[in-house]
């Protein structure tokens, strides 16, 4: 059982949660970031796409990609996971609708967020306010200490990638 995580990654939390999953996924698991895949998803029994989450929107490459793909895509397994904030279903959801073909989309057998990242050391000044603030907002609805905007917040849930392997292996019929 080949299982390949393809995922596009913007600064970095993305293809955190992508190493993550395969880690819990085992040995099965081959990890690519999108824009260095160059192999032929036959090959694979089931494939699972990362991608970060931007105003509701992921980027124009994984999206584009899986247009181009949905025929394979739809004939395997597929799964989708995000790195972002929301934890709520129904939102993780209507990114799912959003951003992926009609049929890729209802064809998901899982999709969630990881949860996310602002890794402000890598941020320049513009992006370091805008995204202070959006911190800042995220913390005080989830009760959390607010970041400072100098240190990385990071907010990735180990316990969401758990059960969201988990999910894979029972479709792939792995072993738990």
């Amino acid at each position: 059982m080949k299982i390949l995580i393809l995922y596009v990654t913007v600064h970095g939390a993305t293809a955190d949660c992508a190493h993550r999953l395969a880690a819990a996924l085992g040995e099965n698991a081959e990890v690519c970031e999108l824009k260095y895949f160059f192999g032929d998803l036959s090959q694979y029994d089931c494939i699972i796409a990362g991608a970060p989450v931007y105003a509701g929107s992921i980027p124009k490459d994984m999206r584009t990609y899986c247009r181009e793909n949905r025929d394979t895509l739809e004939k395997k397994p597929f799964a989708v996971f995000f790195s972002c904030l929301s934890e709520d279903k129904n939102t993780i959801q209507e990114y799912l609708r959003h951003n992926f073909p009609g049929g890729l989309a209802e064809h998901a057998f899982a999709c969630d967020s990881f949860g996310g990242a602002f890794y402000f050391t890598k941020l320049n000044s513009l992006e370091r306010a805008f995204d202070r603030t959006l911190a800042k907002a995220y913390a005080k609805a989830s009760k959390t200490k607010a970041p400072d905007g100098t240190a990385d917040f990071v907010v990735i849930s180990g316990e969401r990638i758990t059960a969201f392997a988990d999910r894979v292996k029972k479709a792939v019929k792995l072993p738990a």
